[in-house]
């Protein structure tokens, strides 16, 4: 169950809710048309925004919007980073107005994962996990979006994600080699080469060209980075349910 709702979180933390508020936003604009003298200036913007909104919003989930220069500046600006010294690892999360610090003392176990979604092979999946004993420590900004101020409860889980759209994603192994004293031998592996379906070479004056098909694997790669214990992974996903 935990690994189907991973695999389709896009659809249902945001195309489904979206989906629902827009059928909401019609069902409102039908009554509205039925019984338009009851509806006030305000009532038909809101009818619109609860319509329209999550539709445009849908379409750039699932096709893409094009963005500018500008914008993807502040989307950069946006995204997560990893920052790590003697203490521990910082992660800075300003889409949500605050920063997770985890010590290295807290860290039992790190788990690399590698997979895609066998189903249409188009969302992709590369991260680490990190199993806590203790749950990190959240600091909020000073100044906060209006949104983030409605829900400031902080997760409680001892489970920490890092996915790879994380800024320095690349540099964990060196954080673990460095901080935790542990060598890092990870068989990094692509997901689209599964099977070796077929390979044809050509060779064109001098230039030699190598065309390969490949079956994608469905089968999620796990590996362990990094354990106090020297457990399996069995044990340790055991040991946090």
């Amino acid at each position: 169950m935990k690994k189907l709702i991973e695999r389709n979180a896009k659809f249902i933390f945001f195309i489904l809710p979206l989906s629902i508020f827009s059928l909401i936003g019609f069902i409102a604009f039908y009554f509205a048309i039925k019984f338009p003298e009851n509806v006030p200036v305000y009532g038909w913007i809101t009818i619109a925004i609860f319509a329209i909104i999550p539709l445009i919003i849908i379409y750039g989930f699932v096709f893409g919007f094009s963005i500018s220069e500008k914008q993807q500046r502040q989307i950069e600006e946006r995204q997560m980073k990893l920052l790590s010294d003697e203490q521990g690892i910082t992660i800075e999360m300003p889409l949500f107005d605050k920063n997770c610090f985890i010590s290295w003392q807290s860290i039992e176990a790190i788990i690399y994962y590698n997979y895609i979604i066998s189903s249409d092979f188009t969302e992709y999946y590369e991260g680490y996990k990190l199993y806590l004993n203790t749950i990190p420590i959240y600091t909020k900004y000073e100044k906060q979006w209006w949104l983030n101020k409605l829900f400031p409860k902080d997760s409680q889980s001892k489970i920490i994600d890092i996915d790879n759209k994380t800024k320095h994603f690349c540099e964990i192994p060196k954080m673990v080699e460095k901080f935790l004293n542990s060598k890092v031998d990870i068989g990094f592996k692509d997901p689209m080469k599964g099977t070796l379906l077929s390979s044809q070479t050509y060779q064109s004056k001098n230039k030699i060209t190598t065309i390969e098909k490949w079956k994608p694997s469905d089968i999620e790669d796990e590996q362990i980075v990094f354990d106090k214990f020297r457990r399996s992974l069995e044990e340790i996903k055991k040991s946090y349910c």
